[in-house]
């Protein structure tokens, strides 16, 4: 059985700051290192045929951190197909740039992603996010699906059992689960340092678990237990 393992990066600066992040990119905060540390910790005992990231540094420095920590630890592939959605204009801007707009439609006070989720889900939101960038140059959903689904069709290609570890982001799980799945849209995006699996049979991927953290609580018993 092929079973792909969907690491969500660590914290960054710029989560902390609430800034956007699509194809921007910046380093992974303290928190965020040991977020992935002890994801990695709490998975050690999973044996990784490979392992995949994005493009993005953030996602490849999650990948080492938590392989690192593996028993058996191997080499990261970077590819392009794994990158999270390009925000367009709202990269590097701040989460009022992005969903302020959003909220005086509908005539409400902004209250970040949390407020919005009470009228529309992720996917709702990116679509109004895409119609609202007049440069063109906002990914959206569906391309993101597309190309991150195209990733895991050449992953399923090259191996037909074992377990591989990807290191992406967090609207590209969101864009690719709710494919597979649409009931994945109710459960909001996944946290830092979350496992999200797939497993892959008859020519078909299931969602087997969505935005897990249980690995990384795990791994943050055993670091305090000691």
């Amino acid at each position: 059985m092929l079973k792909i393992y969907l690491l969500r990066h660590g914290e960054t600066q710029h989560n902390l700051k609430h800034i956007v992040q699509g194809r921007g990119d910046s380093p992974l905060t303290i928190k965020g290192v040991r977020q992935v540390t002890c994801a990695g910790i709490g998975a050690r005992d999973i044996s990784f045929t490979a392992a995949y990231s994005g493009l993005l540094q953030r996602q490849i420095d999650t990948a080492k951190a938590f392989l690192s920590m593996n028993r058996d630890p191997i080499s990261i592939q970077s590819d392009a197909h794994f990158n999270e959605m390009d925000y367009g204009k709202y990269d590097g801007g701040t989460y009022e740039d992005l969903l302020g707009p959003l909220y005086e439609e509908l005539g409400l006070p902004f209250d970040g992603y949390e407020g919005l989720y009470k009228y529309y889900n992720d996917l709702e939101i990116a679509e109004r996010l895409m119609r609202n960038d007049e440069t063109g140059t906002f990914e959206g959903a569906d391309r993101v699906r597309k190309r991150f689904m195209e990733g895991l069709e050449m992953i399923a290609q090259r191996y037909t059992e074992g377990n591989i570890l990807v290191s992406t982001s967090s609207f590209a799980i969101v864009a690719v689960c709710s494919g597979l799945d649409p009931d994945a849209l109710s459960r909001g995006l996944p946290e830092n340092a979350s496992l999200t699996s797939l497993v892959y049979e008859e020519g078909r991927f299931f969602i087997e678990r969505f935005g897990d953290i249980s690995f990384r609580q795990n791994g943050e018993r055993l670091i305090t237990s000691k």
